[in-house]
Order: structure tokens, then sequence, then C-alpha cells
């Protein structure tokens, strides 16, 4: 270097960066991918961890952790708000140690639904329904299944103690009297 001024000279200066970036692809189905979030959690050895950020994921399953803290450990995880009742997913954490200016993620998170055995469910729909079936039968009939209930059930019990039925041998004929012409009451008397 000499005592005069030099021009028309380049500097490139280089800086050891202080941050990094962390980006990351999550490959879930689309129809899941408003039910996932990616944490991004600070790892601290035994003490546990220590939620960085946060992002709800979009439809271009890419998420972004800008200007992360060189020479820390992190964990990259997803939570999911589907019901572990109703589906079947484990739920993936990777860990990273910060290296360079960028480090890039791949997670998958494949949620597979739990089926429910369709004979139990076509066996528990059936008895349902006939039971539904039959006492919307018995409702709309019971002025008339009322009286041949009693009168059947008085045949039964006159039978079994030898007495004589109330109203006719068996207690077949009053059934057969409801069908042909309706219920007959017996008038009351007046005094």
């Amino acid at each position: 270097i000499g005592e005069e001024d030099k021009s028309g000279v380049n500097f490139v200066v280089f800086q050891e960066p202080t941050t990094f970036d962390i980006t990351g692809y999550v490959e879930v189905s689309s129809e899941y991918v408003g039910s996932t979030k990616v944490h991004l959690i600070e790892d601290k050895g035994k003490a546990g961890g220590k939620q960085v950020h946060s992002t709800q994921l979009h439809e271009s399953r890419i998420f972004v952790f800008p200007d992360m803290t060189l020479s820390s450990s992190y964990n990259v995880k997803i939570e999911s708000s589907l019901s572990q009742s109703m589906y079947n997913f484990t739920v993936p954490d990777v860990k990273l140690k910060s290296e360079g200016p960028f480090q890039h993620v791949n997670l998958v998170f494949l949620p597979i639904r739990k089926s429910v055995h369709q004979e139990q469910v076509t066996r528990a729909s059936f008895t349902a329904l006939t039971i539904i079936v039959l006492s919307m039968v018995l409702a709309a009939n019971h002025a008339t299944l009322v009286p041949v209930f009693t009168q059947v059930y008085h045949s039964v019990v006159n039978r079994g103690t030898g007495g004589e039925s109330v109203g006719s041998a068996d207690g077949m004929e009053y059934i057969d009297d409801v069908h042909r012409g309706g219920i007959r009451r017996p008038k009351s008397k007046k005094k």
C-alpha cells in the first residue's frame, strides 16, 4: 500500500453467522392439513424444552422458522387435533443441531381412520330399529291391545288354576270378536 488512494476496488466482507433458519415440509393428506400444527422447541437437555415457535400448517405444507440462535439444539414436532380414539397415527419428532445458515426437515404424518366392525353396527342398528317399530305399533294400537292382552292373561291364569275363563271358553272368542267388530264394552247399569 502506498501513499496514494486507490479507487475502483471492491471489498468482500465475510461475517460469521449468528442465526440460522429452519425450513420444512410435512407430507400429509389434504384433509388433515387444517388439523396439523408444527412446533419448534428449544432443547434444554434435562431441564426439558421451551417452545420457541408454532405455526398452523397450510395447503403448501411448508413451514419456516427464521432467525434461530446458533449453538442451540431444537426439536421439530407435529401436533394434531385429530382424536386418538378415531385415528391411528404417530407424531413425528425430529432433533436438530444448529449448523450452517439453514436446515431443512421433512416430516411424514399419515393418520389412518380406525374402522368400526360393520357386523356390530348392523346388528345394533337392526335391534334398535325393531324395538322402535314395535314400540310405535304398540303405542298406536294401545286402545285395542290392552283389552286383548288382559283377556289373554285372564285366560292363561284361569286355565292354570282350573277355573273358568272370563267371558269365553278359552279367550280366543274375545280376540275373534275384536277382529270382527271392534271391542265391545259392557254397558253400565244406571240406577
